[in-house]
């Protein structure tokens, strides 16, 4: 049954949506016609106020020939031939250019038709007024224009042409109406389709809220899986501490009862030298009793010094041997004990803490004539006395193998990102060759001249620690050119931290 629901609510949401966009498709595509329905109206309306505009000059400029008749005819002055000539032509050519708008309308071209026949009457009993008063006759053309033809063509000639521009101002009227109707309809189109737009926005955002929520339950849901996955990934991690626990202690037993006959030995070492002296006390005694019988014996027999020598020497080896095995199994009783050692984190000023490990080699690299700097160091959350150690143990790398023909010069750096912070070792020893990066953090390893006091496990521990914290350690080197020792730790050190590598 959820799933049905859920089946539903996903079909929903895209069938408002398609339904709304075919919604506004369709608001838009009537809202394009109405506007151009408008812009039609509109050009009827701009062509009846042309039509309108060509008739009055149509009657304009007749009424401009008829003037310009009249004044040369009672002053004879050639002057007001000069409009009458002019007023004709343009007479004409407006009605042409009214046949042209009127060109769709079969009932304005009859109309076009009797006023252009009306125009013609009256311009020819015009041009022969003219022609009477330039063949001097000028009476007879006064009488012309004293009759009642000129004045009945003049009159029938307005005439028509007012009725034609009524019909023209009927026809206005309703084309204005009929743009004010579409106007109106397009506004309110224009109101609705900005209404739905909000409803459709509205619905969007309502889908979308609805979309976030389901999100937050499906990443609630998500984080209860991964809380799930992190208790079996914890219940490995203490499987993997136990067995390496396991491991811890093996190591321990083991150098505990190695490191016991050594003791056994050492003691027993003591003893061959007491031993030695009472033994080669008595011998003393006897070879000089021999001496006394056998003068030759004597002179044949191998000095009491030099067996003392070589029994000296052998017991030197043996305790050398023994000192030196006993050193390193003491750095690994002292490797089993700190992974056994609790972490406790605390805030750690590191600019204070490299600042108290540089004061402590500040003597000896004063005698190397080496330099040590502490650049502004970024604090980190963590086991104090592992990171001391793992600073101290690098500092003291670096001043250990420097270098006689240059001074040393020593510089520690960090910076942060917002889960780890990382630091820079930085000296211009001897540094290391390429080939043996892994192996001085290898266990009782050391790379190059074996001219330095150490048993090769600084580095171990520190590559120990800085993982068991859930960090990395790497190295940059070139022999001759020094080496960068890169130290990268949490920013806060937790139980469950895990190595970044």
């Amino acid at each position: 049954m959820p799933t049905s629901l859920s089946t539903d609510r996903n079909l929903t949401q895209p069938l408002l949506l398609l339904a709304g966009f075919a919604l506004l498709i369709g608001i838009s595509v009537g809202t394009l016609w109405l506007v151009d329905r408008a812009t039609d109206d509109a050009r009827s309306v701009a062509h009846t106020l042309r039509v309108q505009d060509m008739m009055s000059n149509v009657l304009l400029n007749m009424r401009r020939a008829e003037a310009g008749q009249r004044g040369y005819l009672f002053t004879n002055a050639a002057r007001y031939l000069d409009d009458y000539n002019e007023a004709g032509p343009q007479a004409e050519e407006q009605l042409r250019l009214l046949r042209e708008q009127t060109a769709d309308n079969p009932t304005r071209k009859s109309e076009i038709d009797l006023i252009e026949r009306t125009m013609n009457q009256k311009f020819a009993e015009m041009d022969q007024t003219i022609e009477l008063a330039k063949a001097g006759r000028i009476e007879d053309a006064r009488s012309v224009v004293l009759g009642d033809t000129g004045r009945t063509f003049m009159n029938n000639l307005r005439q028509q042409i007012e009725k034609l521009i009524d019909d023209e101002g009927r026809l206005l009227t309703e084309r204005s109406q009929a743009s004010q109707r579409t106007n109106r309809l397009l506004l309110i189109l224009t109101i609705l389709g900005a209404a739905l737009v909000v409803v459709v926005g509205g619905i969007a955002v309502l889908l979308m809220r609805r979309n976030i929520a389901q999100r937050e339950a499906a990443r609630q849901e998500l984080a209860v899986i991964n809380a799930n996955l992190e208790r079996i990934v914890e219940f490995r991690t203490a499987d993997l501490v136990e067995a390496n626990e396991e491991i811890q202690r093996f190591a321990y037993i083991v150098s505990h009862d190695l490191r016991s006959p050594l003791v056994n030995i050492m003691g027993f070492t003591s003893e061959l030298e007491a031993l030695r002296k009472d033994i080669f006390e008595e011998i003393g005694k006897l070879r000089a009793q021999l001496d006394e019988l056998n003068a030759h014996a004597a002179a044949q027999a191998v000095p009491v010094e030099t067996l003392g020598k070589d029994f000296d020497e052998a017991l030197g080896f043996i305790k050398t041997s023994i000192a030196k095995m006993d050193r390193l199994i003491n750095a690994v009783l002292k490797l089993s004990r700190e992974g056994r050692r609790r972490f406790n984190p605390e805030t750690i000023d590191m600019n204070g803490m490299l600042g108290s490990i540089g004061q402590t080699v500040a003597h000896r690299a004063a005698e190397q004539g080496a330099e040590v700097t502490i650049g502004d160091l970024p604090p980190l959350e963590s086991d104090t006395l592992a990171i001391e150690q793992i600073f101290s143990n690098l500092i003291d790398n670096a001043l250990k193998y420097s270098r006689a023909d240059e001074p040393n010069r020593i510089a520690v750096t960090g910076h942060a990102n917002s889960a780890y912070v990382s630091f820079d070792v930085t000296d211009h020893g001897r540094g290391i060759d390429p080939h043996d990066h892994q192996r001085v953090f290898e266990l009782f390893r050391r790379s190059g001249v074996q001219d330095r006091p150490g048993e090769g496990i600084g580095l171990a521990h520190v590559r120990a620690l800085v993982r068991r914290m859930g960090g990395t350690l790497k190295l940059k080197s070139e022999l001759g050119k020094g080496s960068t020792f890169t130290v990268t730790l949490p920013r806060r050190w937790t139980e469950n931290t895990r190595s970044v590598a």
